[in-house]
């Protein structure tokens, strides 16, 4: 009798070509496919395969998974937190100041930890603009640097996990259950004394429940794949804020808790201990044991708990702030605002169907590139300086389609003296058009976080005032731009009534905020 019995294909194929095939499945299919068989379990265990999987979140491949023996267990332990690295960007919503946050996998140790980026002065220069001695330029090469005296964040491959989180104000959907999505995971980030903190996964909220008046991190200004709601009457324990399967988890937002305790002997929260990983279904909400719960009250004692201090970090694609031919000057830059100290910001290049609406406080920024109104800058003399002169010229000519009807005689002659000045000048080769935006990712109290520093809605030729024949900017496209008022008592959409220079230097250097009247 023949046997009927046959071995699958599948199972038939070379190991080699089963390894090939395995690499293409993500840590969740591993663990269903290990689910199957020994001999499937065995290959998906393979630690090439793993290793991989840890590589593609990491700016380079790793050579051992110290300070544990397969990369395995590596990958289980840190699950679902490889996101941090992988992104590595991280800003945050706290108010005025933000904070910029470079997150990394630090192999020796085998953790995760983020650390703030901080920028001091440096050398600076302070010189007046040649084509208008009422304006200051600040130049300055500031030192940018990782504060590696603490981390911000932190996570251990023996870090602990606090016991289930109970959801007892339910947002915008039902009774969530428990799960180890929705634990905090406790993090040694303070050396001070009864200072504690814990991380927090978070849930996207979806863009239909995304308005013009939903309060968001990051908001709606910033390019973003994804957005957690950042409001909450109950310290973000609700189901609207935390997630209670993979499938909800933000790889694009993050929560840090903060709180002081005061006591003689720490009374700790409820842990799970951790175990060594004995299969990455259990660790995935498969089934099986992946911790082992350990109810404990640590220490006795009673403890006196301060108010807690939580912080929402985003990040920003890649895309934005990776600059290319078209887009130049997009980055994350260290700005220069003189007794405000150093502050980072992103520029952004926006294509025209991702272009936000241009803020309230623009109308007349609007009508000035349409040439509805003319702009002229506040002064106490009544001389006009010969940049105004310049840029009132341009809107006349738009206006009346001939030039010089609205400037005096002698103010003329030297129109026509700078227009050949510039005659043999050199503008930027295929210049870039479309708007740039500055956005604030760190601020200070005149101008917080997240706000705005200045936007040039059309840096092509519809915005283009000259191109710079001064020594300082000799060759720079000059556009027309708007910038934030810094002033005490900082009200959102208040831009200044006068025109902003934004000075575009060839394709490396980029000056803004240069000369705003105040």
């Amino acid at each position: 009798m023949e046997d009927t019995q046959h071995l699958s294909s599948l199972l038939e194929l070379p190991a080699e070509l089963m390894y090939h095939i395995l690499s293409y499945l993500t840590p969740r299919d591993l663990a269903r496919v290990a689910c199957t068989c020994h001999h499937l379990q065995t290959l998906s265990y393979d630690d090439r395969i793993w290793k991989d999987l840890i590589s593609q979140n990491l700016p380079d491949q790793i050579s051992e998974p110290t300070p544990l023996k397969r990369f395995r267990d590596l990958y289980i332990v840190h699950h679902p937190h490889w996101f941090l690295p992988k992104h590595k960007i991280w800003f945050s919503d706290s108010e005025p100041n933000g904070k910029l946050l470079i997150a990394r996998y630090d192999q020796r140790r085998g953790c995760i930890e983020a650390y703030a980026v901080t920028a001091v002065r440096g050398g600076h220069e302070i010189k007046l603009w040649e084509k208008d001695p009422n304006v200051i330029i600040h130049s300055f090469n500031p030192r940018v640097s990782l504060d590696l005296n603490q981390p911000v964040l932190k996570l251990d491959v023996d870090s602990f996990r606090t016991d289930d989180q109970s959801n007892i104000y339910p947002s915008d959907r039902s009774y969530a259950p428990a799960s180890r999505y929705s634990k905090e995971t406790l993090m040694e980030t303070f050396a001070e004394a009864g200072l504690y903190g814990s991380f927090m996964l978070t849930r996207s909220l979806s863009p239909d429940a995304i308005g013009p008046s939903t309060a968001v991190w990051p908001p709606l200004r910033f390019p973003a794949h994804a957005r957690v709601r950042n409001n909450s009457s109950d310290g973000y324990n609700s189901a609207g804020h935390i997630p209670s399967t993979l499938s909800e988890v933000s790889e694009y937002n993050f929560r840090l808790r903060k709180w002081v305790e005061y006591t003689g002997r720490r009374s700790s929260p409820r842990i799970m201990s951790f175990t060594s990983p004995n299969g990455l279904s259990a660790a995935m909400g498969l089934g099986g044991n992946y911790f082992a719960a350990l109810n404990a009250s640590v220490g006795g004692g009673m403890s006196v708990r301060m108010p807690e201090d939580i912080t929402t970090y985003a990040t920003l694609p890649a895309e934005c702030y990776t600059p290319t031919k078209a887009k130049p000057w997009q980055g994350i830059w260290c700005g220069d605002y003189s007794g405000h100290g150093c502050e980072f910001l992103v520029v952004i290049q926006p294509d025209k169907e991702d272009e936000q609406p241009l803020p309230g406080g623009m109308d007349y920024l609007r009508r000035w590139f349409s040439g509805e109104i003319r702009i002229h800058r506040d002064s106490d003399s009544s001389e006009e300086s010969f940049a105004s002169a310049q840029e009132d010229q341009n809107l006349a000519e738009s206006e009346t389609g001939q030039a010089g009807t609205a400037v005096a005689d002698d103010e003329a002659e030297t129109m026509r003296t700078r227009e050949e000045d510039l005659s043999g000048m050199t503008d930027i080769k295929d210049a870039p058009t479309g708007r740039i935006e500055a956005i604030k990712l760190t601020g200070d109290m005149n101008i917080p976080r997240g706000e705005y520093s200045f936007v040039a809605p059309d840096i092509g030729d519809n915005g283009l005032v000259r191109v710079a024949d001064e020594e300082s900017f000799r060759g720079a496209r000059i556009v027309r731009s708007a910038g934030h008022l810094a002033d005490r008592g900082f009200r959102d959409g208040e831009f200044s009534k006068f025109q902003m220079i934004c000075v575009i230097v060839g394709r490396n250097v980029f000056e803004a905020d240069l000369f705003t009247d105040t």
